[in-house]
């Protein structure tokens, strides 16, 4: 039989008849039924799936915890101490652990994370006289005794006087500052990174390796794209005062009174200057006492200077000592 005997026949036969209502809708809705079916033992299998998957990356998690578990097997290294701490200070060692309130003399481990609120401050003391100032809300990881983290907010460090200045790196986002004896502060901008000179020089790094040094008095800011402004900044004014409330406290019970005013001119970002050579032997010669916990630099001055025999006021850049 060939196509045109085949359609001779198909016409002979006439239309089929259409089944009743209740037959077609009986058998659409069993049809629809086992699509269901079908459909939701697939997504059960997938979900096995997804499960075994699952299952399976937390076996492979396991193992390489496990596997990397004797490096955590050692003691844990203290690496800096807090030298202050106002109001919202916090520590956390990690995804494992919860946060926790710090204290002055507190400790701080390699690899832990300090965090201030909106109303918390907070100093770190590191190797070699080393000063590192957190401003509110921000957050640092101290990953070793050379090397700070900042995730978010502001640091300020100070090096010392010391002629011989530990290293130091302040590592962001978008690359690393490094010192050669100076005192500066790094700030994460939503547009970037802001590195502000007081004095000395620091050396900034880019993440693709491109080197950017900065004197005293400059401010760097790199853009998250990797350009470069410069720009000046002053020894003293606003953009250094928050630094001043998150001073950490010295001890001058017993200290002459001049090498408090040269704290308090080198906390402020000024030069001491003595109205004569008799003011400042006179000053060498008066022997302080009490505490100045508490108090910021400036108000320290106004507090120990009251039961003194000389004064002081601030002249732009100087800090000017004077007889009563």
């Amino acid at each position: 039989m060939n196509d045109l005997d085949l359609e001779k026949v198909l016409k002979s036969a006439g239309l089929r008849d259409k089944p009743p209502a209740d037959v077609e809708r009986a058998v659409r809705d069993h049809v629809r039924g086992e699509w269901r079916e079908a459909v939701a033992e697939n997504r059960r299998r997938s979900r096995q799936r997804t499960r075994f998957a699952l299952a399976a990356g937390l076996v492979a998690a396991a193992i390489g915890v496990w596997s990397i578990a004797p490096r955590f097997s050692d003691a844990p290294v203290a690496v800096a101490s807090v030298a202050f701490a106002s109001e919202d200070v916090r520590v956390t060692s990690g995804w494992f652990d919860r946060w926790h309130a710090v204290a002055s003399g507190q400790a701080l481990l390699a690899g832990q994370t300090i965090e201030t609120g909106p109303a918390g401050r907070g100093a770190l003391a590191l190797a070699g006289g080393l000063s590192a100032r957190v401003d509110r809300e921000s957050r640092l990881v101290v990953a070793a005794a050379d090397r700070l983290v900042l995730e978010r907010g502001s640091i300020y460090v100070d090096s010392g006087p010391a002629s011989a200045v530990s290293p130091l790196d302040v590592v962001t986002p978008a690359g690393t500052v490094r010192h050669v004896g100076t005192r500066y502060e790094v700030r994460l901008l939503d547009t970037g990174v802001r590195v502000s000179v007081r004095d000395g020089l620091i050396e900034w790094r880019s993440g693709s390796g491109s080197v950017e040094r900065s004197a005293s008095g400059e401010q760097l800011t790199i853009t998250r794209e990797g350009l470069v402004e410069r720009g000046s900044v002053s020894a003293y004014g606003p953009v250094w005062d928050w630094t001043l409330e998150a001073a950490p406290p010295i001890d001058i019970e017993g200290m002459p009174l001049s090498r408090f005013l040269a704290w308090v001119a080198r906390e402020t970002g000024r030069e001491i200057s003595y109205a004569s050579p008799d003011i400042e032997r006179e000053a060498a010669g008066i022997v302080v006492h009490g505490s100045i916990a508490g108090l910021s630099p400036p108000e320290a001055l106004h507090a120990v200077l009251a039961t003194t025999s000389v004064r002081a006021q601030v002249s732009r850049g100087s800090l000017v000592v004077d007889g009563r």
